[in-house]
Order: structure tokens, then C-alpha cells, then sequence
């Protein structure tokens, strides 16, 4: 499960856990956040005992604050540490971290080794990068042994530019080639669980990467609303029927609560539309959750719909 700002938190982990996911991420975490100890940073550290193994990302571009940071998550539980530099997000990018990274090769080895070296060999450190800044300019390709050098234990690459963002597709003959390239593994991020025309998952690009010498693949936005999408690639059975998917939603939206309480209610916001495209929840059912104001009001609508509401709303697999 790959890290997402604001979405890959606890209660999401453990429910794609329960769906195959092999590893999660918290989201990603401000270095400099746990250097000045920042209460919301702090909250972000915060993983159970059924979470591993869980990988906590950080970002930054003072090597100094980000060695501090990775020994704090070590003490936190990280399993291994993994270091973003493929954020294209502007706020990120402007203070030189992210994606920025990789336009300073040296300044992103000096954040590796400095690491690297302060986890001592506790955990394994790895680096999620990018294809590049802008198309053409093969900067994640040549940043990459280089940081293999620099002791990077894996190397997860997105293969859009920053300038991209998350538009057009991601070029997995970039992945491929890395992989045939590294002594180390290759994890492939961007695209990997696209949707085919009847709603299935492929798996085709999966297996395509695993025949190239990837080692895993890293889901995203596609697990969003969809969590089975790990047992989809993993076994390809079709989606669970329309009563295990909503009381797999109904699961997680206790698991938030439990979390949250009422504040729950502003978080679940961002998921009503995904669980509406992978029909767990209809259209009229997602516009009365995006209403709901209180958790009281959540839990009626979806044990109205438990029970055999108007709004059946699940059918096919979904929209990915």
C-alpha cells in the first residue's frame, strides 16, 4: 500500500491489510515536523501491533533533521523507512524536498547516507522517486544507482515527471529498465491497478512487471473506496459480492469513529465518492453521507442500507 497524504491512516491500513496488502505506509510525514515535535506530526507516528510490517515515509532535504526523524520512527515501530523524493505537490517541492530531490543528485545522496547511517542497519532505508522533473531529463534514472550506492535497500519509482503530476500514464518501460539496471529491488508505483472495461482489475501489467525482474508493486489511488483490489491482483478473483463490500465499508467507518469519534465525520468526506465508483454505496446513498453531520447520522444511513434501503447501489466491480 503505498503512502498517501491525509488517506493511508490507520484505520485505512488495517482494512487493505485485511484485502492481501503484503506492506503498508503511513502517509507522508514531515521531518521536520518530528524534529520540532509538532502534535499532528506526532499522530503520525502512531502504529498498532497488527500493522506490521509498515513502512513510515518522510520527506525533507536537510539530511541532518531527516537522520533525527528516521531514528524517532525506528522508536515509533517503522519496519523500514522510506524516503520521498517524488512529491511533485508545490509546497513540498519549494523547500527543496520531494521531487526537488531529484534535481540536487548531491544533496539527495547526502539525505540517503546521512539515513542510512543513522538507523545503523536497524531497518532497511529506500527511496520512492520519480521518472524525472520534466519530460526527458532521465533525472530519476540517473539518480538511481547512485542512491543504491548510497546504501538505498529498494527504489520504488513513479514513472511520471513532477511536471506531470498524476496526468497522462505512467511509463513502465522506465520501471522495467531500472530493474534490469539495479542490484537491488524495483518496486513499480503509478497505474498498477487500471481498470478494464467490464470493471475488472488487469493483471496483465502485473504480471509483465514481475516477468521484467520487478519486485513488487505499490497501489495507490486505486485502493481508495476499493480496498480488494490487493486480493484482485493478487489472486484475480472478481470483487466480493454487494453484502461483503458494504459491511467491509461499514467495518472501516467504525475503525474511523473509534479513531475519531466526531471528527470522523470530515475525514470519511474523501471516501464516499470512491466507495460510490466501486459500487459498494449508489449515488443518492454517497450525496446523504457528504450530507451526514454527525456520526450518528452515518451509521443510520448505512444500516438503512444494510437492511435493504431503496439505494442498493452495488453492482458491477466499479470505476477504478
Amino acid at each position: 500500500m503505498a503512502p498517501m497524504a491525509g488517506l493511508t491512516k490507520l484505520p485505512f491500513r488495517r482494512m487493505v491489510r485485511r484485502w492481501g496488502a503484503g506492506l503498508v505506509h503511513t502517509e507522508m510525514i514531515s521531518s521536520h515536523g518530528i524534529a520540532y515535535d509538532n502534535r499532528r506530526t506526532r499522530d503520525y507516528l502512531v502504529c498498532a501491533e497488527d500493522e506490521h510490517p509498515i513502512g513510515y515515509q518522510l520527506f525533507g532535504a536537510v539530511p541532518e533533521i531527516l537522520a533525527a526523524a528516521a531514528v524517532v520512527c525506528v522508536e515509533a515501530g517503522a519496519d523500514l523507512i522510506d524516503l520521498n523524493m517524488a512529491c511533485p505537490v508545490r509546497k513540498v517541492v519549494k523547500t527543496g524536498a520531494g521531487a526537488a530531490l531529484l534535481g540536487t543528485p548531491e544533496l539527495a545522496e547526502a539525505c540517503l547516507k546521512a539515513t542510512v547511517a543513522a538507523v545503523e542497519g536497524a531497518v532497511p532505508v529506500t527511496v520512492k522517486i520519480r521518472a524525472g522533473l520534466r519530460a526527458g531529463d532521465e533525472a530519476g534514472h540517473r539518480l538511481a544507482p547512485r542512491l543504491v550506492a548510497g546504501g538505498a535497500a529498494a527504489i520504488t519509482i513513479h514513472p511520471r515527471t513532477a511536471s506531470q503530476l498524476y496526468r497522462g500514464r505512467a511509463d513502465h518501460t522506465i520501471t522495467l529498465a531500472l530493474a534490469r539496471e539495479l542490484e537491488v529491488p524495483v518496486i513499480a508505483s503509478g497505474d498498477i491497478a487500471a481498470t478494464l472495461p467490464d470493471g475488472t482489475v488487469g493483471r496483465g501489467l502485473c504480471a509483465g512487471l514481475r516477468d521484467g525482474g520487478v519486485a513488487a508493486v505499490a497501489v495507490a489511488r486505486a485502493a481508495l473506496g476499493r480496498p480488494w483490489v490487493f486480493r484482485e491482483l493478487l489472486t484475480g478473483d472478481p470483487p466480493p459480492p454487494p453484502a461483503e463490500r458494504l459491511a467491509e465499508l461499514k467495518r472501516f467507518v467504525a475503525e474511523v469513529v473509534d479513531e475519531w469519534g466526531e471528527r470522523a465525520v470530515g475525514h470519511l468526506r474523501q471516501f464516499w465518492p470512491r466507495f460510490r465508483r466501486s459500487d459498494t454505496i449508489g449515488k443518492p446513498l454517497a450525496l446523504e453521507l457528504m450530507r451526514a453531520s454527525s456520526v450518528a447520522a452515518i451509521t443510520e444511513l448505512l444500516e438503512i442500507q444494510a437492511c435493504g434501503g431503496t439505494d442498493s447501489g452495488a453492482g458491477g466491480g466499479g470505476a477504478v
